[in-house]
């Protein structure tokens, strides 16, 4: 009978009970008191709070009604109002043995009551619990004290159906440091394997329930009681629960950021003492038990790799496990833990030293079957980490298997598992496996020859475009491969990679200054340079260029190329390093000018705006940001980038690097095209005084491009407005010295940004009084280039129109020049209009 649609009398045996009314109406409580009267008052008749026990045949009846699972959050927040958690605790202690199918039911009413669903199964998002459900386990919670559980324990612990429901409660109110309550669930785990399920359960959302709490709840400590479940668990043959137990108290044990000295824990030792027994056992469940936990502490905590260190049973047991057929699922964890340890240095180098390669190769070369496709993919990924650990190992790997088509064999299959995973731990272990490929490639990308033997396996290229979604870079670890591998591919010989050496005078200095020591060095005798450790060849130039050309590639004409649209992603979700390493990736792609188009097509100018906020990525970011913006039509950016991008061009310019600056200015100019607010902007960020600095500069085209900054600003009221109340005096004679260049394009700026402001006849008059700016318009009439006649004309025609002396001078300047003849017709009709 569904109680939620449930209207008339209910007979228990013979027995009428009191008319039971309920509504599935949840968007009001019109009927409040209508239920209460209905659905409560005969849960106080057949459960009086004092009696000795309920009768059995209606209480039965009753409560089994009301342990449906379909109970509406209406009908429980109803009951537990009306404390019905206190009557059906003391209804399941006061009944005797010959009643468990009564204790039973009345458990799983407390159950229903208590639950509250707090994780979504389609989209794997967590939820709050009922408010009721939450009531209901602070009653359960101050109720279950030491004493009253024990009793409870005891009454249950020969019934197989009350001890799992006993289990359950305890998942939704107890905490993991409840000694009494761990004392029930170790029974539970050594029960019938039904009750194990609940009770690897009911451990598990305990666990659950502690790790949500992060930073706030307690640490937890491996006690006695804990260690004993954790035995009992090993033992099950409810293997997907098992692991899923350990991976929620592995996490919790690694999670030592805020704990005191006393508590700290040492986690290889610990898994260790849990696992080797079993690592160790004939067994094959046992066997295969502590694989799958060695492989979730290994994936709980990076350092827990010196667990392989400490013994040689979780070797032994890999290797077993990998070298005899029919292990099954014990491969599958033992290919899981190799990936996970693989990052390890030393544990790569034990491996290596233990003929694990030797083992790999082996199992590759048997025949696959279709349950064995997963764990070859999880192998070639541990091998081609281990091909990157020395050369020694690449060349025998190279020489005995086709490299390229097991990667792309293991890439295909990383895609496929991901596609069709159902579940959360099936998700993660696709996004490892994807994950240890890309560390692979990353590894293996460092080195030309390789680069070279990727660049032309197309098929294998392909399937590493494909390899991770957009969604699996929440995965901190696979944003820094992802991006450390991209990085490297774009990345040749000829591109500098500072390393970092421990010698604070050297790693503090400038780009221009390591340069210039590096330039020191090679003047140095051979015996006499310093040693330099860790070299390798990344390839040459040309190689680069076609691993960059390949990261541009777009699906079809249009739209973003995959490759960077991920690295943007890895960038956003990633680590410090990753950003980093995405920030300098990015300043390569856009190194070609055809190039950069397509970076911001695919997300990179938004990613790059990001990044220059980021202190270790600003500098490639920047320039990369620089780069798009001089090729871009600024007028295509939504206007908040635009305004986004003013502030990090500006610190440009105060770079010590003169590139810098020049590419900081130049993509500037362009940007104060785009509309007078943003003129207005960057003139209140102080790009006025910041342009004007690098009219000192000793270079050149940084002179020339502060000037064309400048050129550009003059278009604004603030800056016409302060020509015009003489607060300019500097810039005008700056400009009209710079007039005078004899580089091309700094008069064309200086000459510019004086036409533009005479305009303003209240400007005019204070260019017409200043001698440099005078003399500078004198010497642009003598040019023969068209763009200075122009403007020299522009001027002109602006300055004879003031009472100033200067403009006889200047009218008869222009005389002798039309007498000469203008290369600029549009100089010639100005000259021929002042008569």
């Amino acid at each position: 009978m569904d109680l939620a649609t449930c209207s008339g009398p209910i007979y228990i045996g013979k027995r009428q009970v009191r008319q039971v009314v309920f509504t599935s109406n949840r968007a009001g409580f019109e009927t409040h008191d209508k239920m209460a009267k209905g659905y409560v008052a005969p849960m106080k008749e057949i459960l009086p709070k004092k009696a000795e026990c309920p009768e059995p045949s209606t209480s039965l009846s009753f409560l089994q009604q009301l342990g449906d699972e379909k109970i509406t959050p209406e009908q429980a927040a109803l009951l537990v109002k009306h404390q019905a958690v206190a009557r059906l605790l003391d209804a399941a202690a006061k009944m005797g043995e010959a009643r468990d199918g009564l204790r039973k039911a009345a458990l799983q009413c407390l159950c229903c009551l208590a639950a509250g669903r707090e994780l979504d199964d389609e989209d794997g998002k967590e939820h709050s619990i009922r408010p009721s459900a939450a009531d209901a386990r602070q009653q359960l919670r101050s109720a279950l004290e030491p004493t009253f559980l024990k009793k409870l324990g005891q009454l249950c612990k020969d019934h197989a159906g009350s001890l799992s429901q006993l289990a359950h409660l305890l998942g939704y109110c107890q905490e993991i440091e409840d000694t009494e309550a761990l004392a029930v669930l170790h029974r539970a785990l050594e029960s019938q394997e039904e009750v194990q399920r609940a009770g690897l359960a009911a451990l598990t959302a305990i666990c659950d329930n502690r790790r949500r709490l992060g930073a706030q709840g307690a640490a937890v400590v491996p006690s006695q009681s804990l260690l004993k479940c954790l035995e009992a668990a090993l033992h099950s043959s409810h293997q997907e629960l098992v692991q899923a137990l350990l991976a929620e108290v592995f996490a919790l044990f690694a999670d030592d950021e805020d704990r005191p000295q006393n508590m700290q824990v040492d986690l290889p030792e610990l898994g260790l003492r849990i696992l080797e027994p079993f690592l160790q056992s004939e067994e094959p469940l046992l066997r295969c038990n502590g694989l799958a936990g060695l492989s979730c502490l290994l994936a709980a905590k990076a350092k827990a790799a010196k667990v392989l260190q400490l013994s040689a049973a979780p070797l032994t047991a890999m290797l077993k496990a990998l070298g005899e057929p029919g292990e099954g699922r014990a491969q599958e964890h033992a290919a899981e833990a190799l990936i996970l340890a693989a990052s390890d240095v030393s544990t790569r180098q034990r491996w290596i030293e233990g003929e694990g390669i030797e083992v790999i190769l082996n199992a590759l070369s048997e025949e696959r079957g279709k349950d064995r496709s997963f764990v070859d993919a999880k192998l070639v990924a541990v091998l081609a980490i281990m091909a990157a650990h020395e050369k020694s190992v690449r060349d025998e790997v190279f020489d005995r298997v086709d490299f390229m088509m097991e990667l792309r064999f293991a890439m295909e299959m990383a895609m496929k598992r991901t596609m069709a995973a159902n579940g959360p731990e099936e998700k993660r272990q696709a996004r490892r496996l994807c994950c240890a490929l890309l560390e692979s490639f990353a590894m293996l990308s460092i080195h030309g020859e390789f680069k070279e033997l990727l660049s032309k396996s197309k098929k294998t290229l392909v399937a590493l475009q494909d390899l991770a979604k957009e969604e699996d870079f929440e995965d901190k670890a696979l944003s820094f491969f992802y991006a450390m591998l991209i990085h490297n591919l774009c990345r040749s010989r000829e591109d500098k990679q500072r390393i970092k050496t421990g010698n604070a005078m050297i790693d503090d200095l400038s780009a221009d200054d390591f340069k210039a020591l590096e330039e020191f060095y090679e003047r140095m005798p051979a015996e006499a340079r310093p040693q330099r450790n860790g070299e390798v060849d990344a390839g040459d130039k040309a190689l680069a260029q076609k691993m960059r050309a390949w990261c541009l590639q777009r699906k079809g004409d249009s739209g973003p190329a995959p490759v960077v649209l991920k690295l943007c992603r890895a960038a956003s979700n990633g680590s410090v390093q990753s950003k980093v390493l995405a920030a300098e990736s990015l300043r390569l792609l856009c190194q070609d000018q055809s190039h950069r188009k397509f970076v911001a097509a695919s997300g990179g100018l938004r990613t790059l705006l990001e990044l220059a906020e980021e202190p270790k990525a600003m500098e490639p970011a920047r320039q990369a940001l620089a780069q798009i913006l001089i090729s871009t039509n600024p007028m295509l950016l939504q206007y908040h980038e635009q305004l986004n991008a003013v502030r990090p061009l500006l610190q440009m310019f105060s770079s010590s690097n003169e590139l810098y600056q020049f590419e900081g200015a130049m993509a500037f100019t362009n940007l104060l095209t785009s509309s007078e607010e943003l003129r207005t902007y960057a003139l209140q960020s102080g790009a006025w005084n910041l342009c004007k600095d690098l009219l000192f500069s000793d270079n050149e085209q940084v002179q020339c491009a502060g000037l064309e900054v400048l050129c550009n600003l003059t278009l604004s009221p603030e800056v016409l407005e302060r020509f015009a109340d003489g607060k300019a005096e500097v810039e005008l004679q700056l400009l009209g010295a710079f007039c005078q260049s004899e580089d091309l394009r700094s008069s064309v700026a200086a000459s510019g940004a004086l036409a533009m402001l005479a305009d303003c006849p209240e400007v005019a008059e204070q260019i017409a009084s200043c001698p440099h700016c005078i003399k500078g318009l004198l010497h642009l009439l003598e040019q023969k280039e068209p763009p200075l006649q122009h403007r020299a004309m522009v001027l002109a025609t602006s300055l004879v129109e003031t009472e100033a002396e200067a403009k006889d001078v200047i009218l008869k300047k222009v005389k002798e020049r039309r007498k000469l003849g203008f290369s600029s017709v549009e100089a010639q009709g100005l000259a021929e209009s002042l008569g």
